[in-house]
């Protein structure tokens, strides 16, 4: 089964401004179940990441 992956970025909600933190990988192979695999500080990273899940075969 092929998977499937996003990201978003995490955030840090103070007073009245959203700050981007990091960056979040999400398995949505199943999208009833979604999991949070990793966090990365870059995007990059996040990218990166995300394009090895979809390519890995379990």
């Amino acid at each position: 089964m092929s998977r499937q992956a996003r990201i978003e970025p995490a955030f840090d909600a103070s007073d009245l401004k959203e700050t981007i933190t990091g960056w979040l990988v999400i398995d949505e192979t199943q999208p009833e179940n979604e999991v949070v695999v990793s966090e990365h500080t870059s995007r990059k990273e996040a990218i990166q990441a995300a394009e090895a899940l979809e390519q890995r075969e379990d």
